[in-house]
């Protein structure tokens, strides 16, 4: 089943950087996150020996997460700020009085 979920996340990936890369740069960080969970499932999977649910890897991919959460959002919002400026009340005034 862990075969599933690893091509799930790999399909995912492949799927917003060539439908969506153009929307906005964040898709770009959120590809390669997709991509990062794909591969760590598929060698959580293939290794049988090696457990990266538990332990210190665990903790690991905890911690890519949030950095890559962190990431997300500051690109999101610069994005969102680059392409939404935000009006001033001068420019209301000027716009209603037009």
């Amino acid at each position: 089943m862990g075969y599933v979920y690893s091509a799930l996340w790999v399909i995912i990936s492949i799927m917003l950087f060539f439908r969506f890369r153009k929307e906005n740069k964040v898709v770009y960080i959120l590809s390669a996150y997709f991509l990062f969970l794909g591969v760590w499932w598929f060698i959580d999977e293939f290794i049988k020996g090696l457990n990266l649910m538990d332990g210190t890897y665990v903790w690991i991919l905890r911690i890519v997460s949030a950095v890559m959460l962190g990431l997300t959002a500051i690109v999101y919002l610069f994005e969102r700020k680059k392409h939404f400026p935000v009006k001033d009340d001068t420019t209301t005034e000027t716009e209603e009085n037009s």
